[in-house]
């Protein structure tokens, strides 16, 4: 067998508690005994469990051949018979969150989950009628008194496993629990998990946990009793079946529910449910709670969770490059600040001195110092120790940005793109639901609700520039020089272990050159924009430009 997977859930402390590990349900379960108030062993308690665990596999497996799920699925329609009161109540509440998530989580997926993770159908069903694709009948018919089972006509076949462990989770709670042990945590696969009593660090009652493989290694604290369900990335393949093959799904999810079995079918349909609907489910029903990831935004948090997560990093890195801005940038900043945090977005921003002489450093660091108290996503200013252009100095920041970035970004200092269409770039980005672009601000449109205020002559000449270095490089780009991009953080990433070229004014050329060569789609964001006086960019400056566009129009043979 394969190991488990790596949790996405870790509890401090548990290296105080004695382990024990079991596999079972085609997976490994592990459980952390606390000490009982007699001082009794705990190997024979674990054991004890253990052979439970092996009892419970028998009556939910979908591979074994006795189970009530198998007897369930080879049932003929209008066959009544009694099953196990463990598979009664796994059976009534997998119909609960199906219903209550409008089918995200479906308990009669068995078919089509073998061929989601490419498996034969097992030798004890073969022979019975297959599921058809449009068959949406009802399959079963249960009891809620009694453990009675009534097969209908629908030919869908029952499978409990994304709600099987966080049963048997359950079940060896009600057992260990009769030994009166102070704590305990059990855990399925990585995935499921169920805490009882307090903390073993015998100084905070409350558990502490953490989430390593989500954005941000977002941390929290929680009073026991409580389950945590997680799905997604690293955990079964194809265990995610939905009735809509192109619906966007969730790189993660973690529920919290008041049984481990709820918080597993939960957690699963929170990877196929939208923030609005995962809301209405968590509702404000105490011990539920849920903090889901996106591919390409914040994660969601709600319901209790939503209390509870803490330290949840950023999604984009703004960095703002200076050379000589103390007198500009600090308007321009404390406005941006202002709406970022206005508008609750996960953006952190990033203040590159670029080798300013003194005292502009120091001026500068004192602003920045002074608005970081009331803006924490404003992280101390950076300062690289020699002079590297515009584009060094921009990668400077990106090479500091925080991991969780999804997105890496700057905007000049002097404020000529104002607050609010940097705002409108970030929303931009976090509206994307597939592969993420470039986003490259632009100032030569025609859009009369989005003013650009510049000196004619200049707005000419850049307009002409800009419309030749596009034809010159083939660019996608309708303004290449506007002080202000996002991009997708992991290809920057990726692309920055070779050598940059361009660390001056043109890097921008040599950015948008080597997006254009890997296939990564770029949209034009048409933007207000202002000219602000005491540019820093001259006439020499400009004729550089156009001998770098002429240069990197040469093939790549002759650049070399």
């Amino acid at each position: 067998m394969k190991p488990a997977p790596s949790s996405i859930i870790r509890l401090m402390g548990l290296e105080l508690l004695e382990r024990f590990e079991h596999e079972a349900m085609n997976t490994r379960f592990v459980l952390h005994l606390g000490e009982t108030p007699d001082g009794n062993a705990l190997r024979p308690i674990a054991e004890e469990a253990f052979r439970l665990l092996d009892r419970i596999e028998e009556k939910l497996s979908f591979y074994q051949e006795g189970s009530d799920v198998t007897r369930i699925n080879r049932a003929a329609p209008g066959e009544s018979f009694r099953i196990d009161e463990l598979t009664h109540r796994c059976l009534l509440q997998a119909v609960e969150v199906s219903a209550a998530t409008n089918g995200a989580f479906d308990p009669f997926a068995g078919h089509a989950a073998l061929g989601a993770k490419n498996q034969t159908i097992p030798h004890h069903l073969s022979g019975i009628q297959l599921p058809t694709e449009d068959d949406d009948a009802p399959v079963l018919s249960i009891d809620p008194e009694q453990p009675m089972v009534t097969k209908l006509e629908g030919c869908r076949w029952l499978d409990l496993g994304a709600v099987g462990k966080g049963a048997a989770l359950d079940a060896l709670a009600e057992l260990l629990q009769e030994w009166e042990l102070k704590s305990a945590v059990l855990s399925g696969g990585g995935s499921s998990l169920l805490v009882f009593g307090s903390a073993p660090d015998q100084v905070d009652s409350a558990w502490s946990l953490s989430l390593p493989q989500s954005p941000g290694n977002p941390t929290l604290k929680l009073d026991a009793p409580f389950a945590l369900g997680a799905s997604g990335d690293g955990f079964q393949p194809g265990h995610i079946i939905s009735s809509d093959p192109t619906a966007e799904t969730r790189p993660q999810s973690l529920v919290l529910a008041p049984n481990a079995a709820l918080a597993d079918a939960l957690s699963t349909a929170a990877i196929l449910m939208s923030d609005e609907a995962l809301r209405e489910v968590m509702g404000d029903e105490p011990g539920f709670g849920v903090f889901a990831t996106h591919a390409q935004s914040a994660p969601l948090t709600a319901g209790h969770l939503a209390e509870k997560v803490e330290r949840v990093g950023p999604e984009l890195s703004l960095v703002i490059p200076c050379w000589c801005e103390s007198q500009r940038l600090p308007g321009f900043l404390r406005e941006l600040c202002e709406a970022i945090k206005q508008s609750h977005s996960p953006v952190e921003i990033i203040v590159v001195d670029d080798g300013s002489p003194a005292p502009e450093p120091e001026l500068t660091r004192t602003e920045i110092e002074q608005l970081r108290r009331d803006f924490s996503f404003l992280q101390p200013m950076a300062a690289p120790a020699v002079h590297l252009g515009k584009g060094g100095a921009i990668y400077h920041g990106w090479r500091q940005a925080s991991s969780t970035s999804r997105w890496l970004g700057f905007v000049d200092a002097d404020g000529a793109v104002p607050s609010a269409a940097v705002l409108a770039g970030i929303k931009l980005a976090f509206s994307q639901k597939n592969e993420l672009p470039i986003i490259a601000a632009n100032r030569y449109h025609h859009d009369s609700s989005l003013p650009v205020k510049r000196d004619w002559i200049r707005q000419q000449t850049g307009g002409w520039f800009a419309r030749w270095a596009r034809r010159k490089l083939g660019l996608e780009a309708h303004d290449s020089q506007c002080g202000f991009k996002l991009l997708p953080a992991q290809w920057w990433r990726t692309r920055d272990e070779k050598k940059w070229q361009e660390a001056g004014y043109a890097f921008d050329l040599e950015l948008l050159l080597a997006a254009q060569a890997d296939d990564i789609p770029l949209q034009n964001l048409n933007i207000t924009w202002t000219e602000i006086g005491g540019s820093n960019v001259g006439l020499r400056d400009g004729w550089e430009l156009v001998q770098t566009v002429r240069r990197l129009a040469r093939p790549r043979s002759l650049r070399d």
